[in-house]
Formats: C-alpha cells, structure tokens, sequence
C-alpha cells in the first residue's frame, strides 16, 4: 500500500501548491488594484491604466487564478483610466471583458456601464450609448427595487421606491450618486434625440431632473437644454403634420 499513500501525498503537495499559487495571485491583484485606484484618484491615468493592466495579468498563471471580482474591479479601473487617456477603442475592450464576467458586485456593474457609455458618446455613436445608459439605469433600478423589498420585509413599514436615482435614504455610502444617474438620463436622452423619437427623450430628461437640487449646475444645464430641444422639436413636428 505504499504506492498509495505516496500517490495521496502527491496528490496533497499538488493541492497545497494551487492553493499558495491562487492566493499568491489575488494577493498581487490586490494589491495592484489599491494601487490603480490611488492613481485614478490622482488622476494619474495613465499610471492607474498601466497598474490595472498587470493586476489582470498577476503571477503566476498570467490572471488566469485572480477571481472574477478582482477581475471586474480592475477591468473597470482599466477601462475608466483609458477612457481619460483618450484610448477611447481600448477602453470599450476593456469594459465589455468586465461586462463578460461573473460578479455581482452592483456598483462596478453600473460604474462600468457609465464608463461605456461615456465612450461611446465621445466617439459620437450615440444610439450605443444610449444602450449602455439605459443597462446601467435598469440595474440601478432593479437593486433600488431589491433594496425596498429588503426594508418592507425587515421592518414591515411601506417604502417609496426611488427607481433610476440614488437611494441615499437605503443605502446611504452608495456609490452610484445622484449626478451619476442624472448624467445617465443625459446620455440615454440624446441617444433617442439621435433616433427622432423627442417624445421618450422629454419624458427621460424629465425623470432625470426630479432631484435637481442634488445633481451639478452643468448637469442640470445640459438636461434643461436638451429638454428645451426636445421640447421644440415635437412641436415642431406637431406643426409640420397639421397637428
């Protein structure tokens, strides 16, 4: 039985040595991920771009060990960090490997498909961002739902659901702020100005400026705008078929 137990101890050595090489590889991600995101707050785009990139490549089977949620937090920090560059094409490489991964981690979900569809607009293809906004709007929506049936089950009370805006009032650390879902409405807006269809971007530009009070001046400047605009043109279109 000798061979046996020289084939289980094999087999333990093996396993001990996946082991060490899976931890020694999130633990480099890790920490090259902290290290992107100092980069990214110092708006040291490139450095952040650069350090997120060996982060998916850790040692010692070139990423293929680094879990998926490591995976998605430096994807989205490579894909944002590019965007700023200017590497608009990479960028959307780089965001649609995060958006092929298993992770339910909401706030890169919706913090990547923002990043997306801010590309995407800068590369003037306004029907796609219009996509990708409307994705990040219904996640955020569908969590905020999440959340309000989370509170009525725990504490009984009715709870008004806050659809496609922050809920600062459930989740108070959130990092989906309010100027970010009202940016968003902005995006989708124009996509569907792009398509004619006036009607549903007034109506998305209104939704966009419910909490006006908490969104930037620029932002709410651009969904005035675009409201007026859209606003014009239906009844512009109105008038020219005699309605």
């Amino acid at each position: 039985m000798a061979w046996l137990c020289g084939c289980i101890g094999s087999v333990e050595r093996e396993l001990r040595l996946t082991q060490y090489a899976i931890e020694k590889a999130n633990t480099e991600a890790s920490t090259r991920l902290r290290n992107a995101q100092k980069y990214y707050r110092a708006k040291n785009f490139l450095e952040a771009a650069l350090t997120a990139r060996a982060g998916l490549h850790a040692w010692p089977d070139d990423g293929a060990l680094v879990t998926d949620e490591l995976k998605a937090e430096l994807g989205y920090t490579l894909a944002a960090s590019l965007l700023f560059e200017g590497e608009h094409e990479d960028a959307i490489v780089e965001g649609n490997k995060v958006r092929e991964l298993t992770t339910d981690n909401y706030t890169i979900q919706v913090l990547n498909a923002v990043t997306l569809a801010e590309t995407l607009r800068r590369l003037k293809r306004a029907e796609e961002a219009r996509e990708m906004g409307e994705v990040a709007l219904k996640r955020i929506k569908q969590h905020n739902q999440e959340l309000a049936v989370r509170e009525i089950e725990r504490s009984g009370r009715p709870v008004k659901f806050s659809g496609a805006h922050a809920d600062v009032a459930l989740e108070p650390t959130t990092r989906i702020t309010e100027e970010i879902c009202a940016y968003l409405h902005v995006i989708v807006a124009e996509g569907y100005m792009k398509d004619r269809d006036y009607l549903k971007a007034s109506s998305i530009l209104r939704d966009g400026l419910k909490r006006e009070d908490k969104i930037e001046e620029d932002t709410r400047a651009m969904l005035y705008k675009l409201l007026a605009q859209s606003l014009h043109l239906i009844e512009a279109d109105s008038s020219f078929l005699g309605e």
